[in-house]
């Protein structure tokens, strides 16, 4: 399923580059690891090559993230428990779930609950922890280095509906410039095939 080179999202430490196989010897039994490199980080997780689709994921599309991120931090915000340690396991699961869309919620939610007022520790550690994951994955995704990404990321969190409106603009210019360059590119076709 992932070989060495392969870009992948591990649910709690987030995006890296697999750039290796070690075989470990731990008691009795030999186990086979990927290492992982976690970019803009000097640390390396090791995950058994055996529990490796448990706990990894390829690293989302570029268009799959802009789309989520467009739908996700525009929409309603999910209410948070007002307890500290209820609104943290409930903040946890998601974060655990190594799922784009879950984080991009936990984002949205704990903004909106910053911009009502409601500041804490907590919820800026959680906050600031959700923004590092998904910076990870956004830095890979657009082969960028992570702090860049992390700025271009609270960017968008602080202006979502311009990060909206300039992804349905970009859309709507991508699908004009193919549709005007479609005749030439068929007709470009077709000269090759007469010329054959």
């Amino acid at each position: 399923m992932f070989s060495v080179g392969d870009e992948v999202v591990h649910r709690v430490h987030g995006a890296g580059i697999i750039t290796g196989k070690k075989e470990r010897q731990l008691t009795e039994t030999s186990n086979r690891y990927f290492v992982i490199e976690i970019p803009g980080f000097d640390s390396t997780l090791m995950v058994p090559t055996d529990k490796a689709g448990q706990c990894l994921r390829p690293v989302s599309k570029m268009a799959t993230l802009r789309r989520l991120l467009t739908d996700i931090l525009t929409g309603q915000p999910n209410k948070l428990h007002k307890d500290y340690k209820e609104r943290e396991k409930q903040i946890g699961s998601k974060l655990k779930s190594g799922e784009p869309k879950k984080w991009i919620e936990v984002v949205r939610d704990l903004t909106h609950r910053q911009e009502q007022g409601w500041k804490s520790k907590v919820d800026q550690r959680l906050l600031d922890r959700t923004m590092h994951l998904l910076a990870g994955e956004f830095a890979l995704a657009q082969g960028i280095d992570p702090e860049k990404a992390e700025s271009r990321l609270a960017f968008i969190v602080e202006h979502p509906h311009e990060f909206k409106d300039q992804q349905a603009s970009t859309g709507w210019l991508r699908t004009l410039v193919q549709r005007i360059m479609r005749p030439f590119t068929e007709s470009e076709t077709q000269a090759t095939a007469d010329a054959r």
